[in-house]
């Protein structure tokens, strides 16, 4: 159990790292290249952000429910870790929010 746990806690983490930085990249290259229909508020390019968005929330939901079960299967060597994640992947979904929106 701890090493399927041990698992999806490390892809979960690749993952919002790569689609938080594959996001800033569309938000910044792609997204303004996409037109919006004339009387329409949103495009499509809203929509493909709004499913990076939700992927990273996704995988930080995962991950951070991830850590906080290998805490629980094994304390003593797993709550620092634990933490760290949490904290990390925490810190990439606001960073992520922050330089999207302040663009």
């Amino acid at each position: 159990m701890e090493l399927v746990v041990s698992k999806v806690l490390a892809w979960s983490m690749a993952f919002i790292n790569i689609f938080a930085f594959s996001g800033l990249i569309y938000r910044f290259h792609i997204y303004e290249l996409i037109p919006v229909a004339l009387g329409d508020a949103y495009g499509i390019g809203d929509v493909i952000d709004l499913l990076f968005a939700f992927i990273i929330i996704v995988c930080w939901s995962l991950s951070v429910f991830s850590a906080l079960i290998l805490s629980v299967i094994n304390f003593k060597d797993n709550w620092t870790f634990s933490i760290k994640t949490s904290l990390f992947s925490t810190l990439v979904l606001v960073g992520y929010f922050v330089v999207k929106d302040s663009y």
